[in-house]
């Protein structure tokens, strides 16, 4: 059943890129800039600042890690290592769930922004559900072909939107310099009327600036396929992470300037994206960059949402290779592909999970009131980006705690310290979501499976290291 994934199949660059890919721009941008907003109000870019900070701290630790434990199934490996085989299982599952969950709020935010796309350029408004198995399969076959194809892809896509969102950013300054203003870097901008209202307002906006940076670790999961893991997996996620929360920061605030600080124009910005109208994102690129800048955008976003897919998937499948492989998931999951050396088994059930996961999402939706396609896509998005952004902050809450116990005096205090914002952030955004009750039970069922059926298993596990 086993096997070794491809060796040496990308480098520094390779992975770069696949970062890039996996938090994906355009597409976090177009699709959660109302999501921040929409808690955060004009506090939306102090919610982005906290939250890179907060990434950052997580990115630290992961770039001591990932240094030491060059592994498929890295956030199972990590704390397997640093803390005990216990702490990775539960960990390994913890991300696995958020990947899985991960992998259907993309492929619904590929039907809606493709539907938004297509509405902003030709005025035609399409029934977006349709469009949400093709990420699934397009990307199942690319991903099956091998990592080196998939990097490719992402390289060209994300380069394009890079280019878009800066040249939007500076536009957008010159022409609004003399409205510029550090309102929305103060707690005043969330409009809250008391302290709880404030932390309320800014926690909702973590919850969803969060999503912004899911992906930034997908590297880590192809450490085994790249050329000197221990030097590029580390620097190439860095580099990633810290361009990408700039980014966002810089369109966040634009994106305020454009519209208004006001309560008024900020809640009009957040109706027309959850299917109101034409997304508002698509409706300022075009001011600014005209009718064929809008064709390249809305193609932008498309392609992001498809190469942020494609780096989930790939990252999904290898955890659950990594696992399998150390005895811990059924072994058919760490089959390879004869020719490609792939993980192709846990490419199909990953592609499978993530197509069943989207029958709740659209029924959440639907009971809560979406009345119509756009509304009701719009809603599931919505209500699994909340979900798996819970179990994303917990499992980086472990990665941080088991990265402490590796690391300098100063490196502890770092790390500690981003764990503690990951838990507040999880505490906060829950209370603005209850949903955390669902997570709970889970995290409380892994420790369960772990001891009842795994415990010798884990006990007498010896993690695979792959350099």
């Amino acid at each position: 059943m086993g096997g070794e994934l491809k060796k040496n199949a990308t480098g520094f660059l390779g992975l770069l890129y696949n970062s890039l890919a996996g938090q994906a721009p355009t597409y976090s941008i177009a699709g959660g800039a109302a999501l921040i907003m929409g808690t955060a109000y004009a506090a939306a870019p102090l919610a982005m600042l906290l939250t890179t900070l907060g990434v950052m701290t997580m990115v630290y630790a992961i770039y001591v890690l990932s240094k030491r434990y060059p592994n498929a199934a890295s956030f199972y490996a990590y704390p397997a290592h640093a803390l005990n085989s216990y702490m990775g299982f539960l960990n390994g599952m913890i991300y696995i769930i958020y990947s899985l969950i991960g992998l259907s709020s993309v492929a619904i935010a590929f039907s809606y922004l493709s539907t938004e796309a297509i509405y902003a350029v030709t005025g035609n408004l399409i029934n977006p559900l349709p469009l949400v198995l093709i990420p699934l399969a397009a990307a199942m076959i690319i991903s099956i072909s091998g990592i080196r194809p998939s990097i490719r892809v992402e390289a060209l896509l994300t380069s394009i939107e890079v280019a878009i969102l800066a040249l939007f950013i500076a536009l957008s300054i010159y022409s609004k310099w003399g409205e510029a203003s550090l309102f929305p870097f103060t707690p005043a901008a969330t409009y809250g009327s008391t302290i709880s209202g404030v932390l309320a307002g800014i926690g909702g906006g973590l919850l969803f600036s969060v999503t912004y940076f899911m992906g930034f670790e997908t590297s880590t999961q192809i450490a085994e396929e790249a050329r000197k893991p221990g030097e590029t997996v580390p620097r190439a996620t860095l580099f990633a992470t810290l361009l990408m929360g700039l980014l966002y920061m810089a369109v966040t605030y634009v994106i305020l300037l454009n519209i208004g600080f006001g309560e008024e124009s900020i809640n009009g910005f957040v109706t027309a994206a959850e299917g109101f109208g034409v997304n508002p994102i698509f409706t300022l690129i075009k001011h600014y960059l005209g009718f064929w800048g809008l064709v390249a955008f809305s193609l932008s976003v498309i392609f992001s949402v498809f190469g942020c897919y494609l780096a989930t998937l790939n990252a999904t499948a290898r955890m659950l290779f990594g696992m399998a492989r150390d005895g811990l998931l059924p072994k058919h999951l760490s089959k390879i592909h004869g020719k490609y050396l792939t993980p192709v088994t846990a490419i199909y059930a990953s592609t499978m999970v993530a197509g069943g996961v989207l029958i709740p999402s659209y029924i959440a939706s639907w009971v809560l009131g979406a009345s119509n396609w756009v509304q009701l896509t719009y809603g599931a998005m919505e209500y699994t980006y909340a979900v798996d952004s819970l179990y994303y902050v917990l499992s980086l809450a472990i990665i941080a705690v088991a990265a402490s116990r590796v690391v300098s005096n100063y490196g502890k205090a770092v790390t500690i310290g981003g764990a503690a914002l990951m838990l507040v952030t999880f505490y906060e955004s829950a209370q603005y979501m209850p949903i955390d009750y669902i997570v709970i039970a889970s995290v409380a069922l892994i420790i369960i499976i772990e001891a009842v059926a795994l415990r010798t298993k884990l006990r007498n596990l010896r993690v695979t290291m792959n350099a």
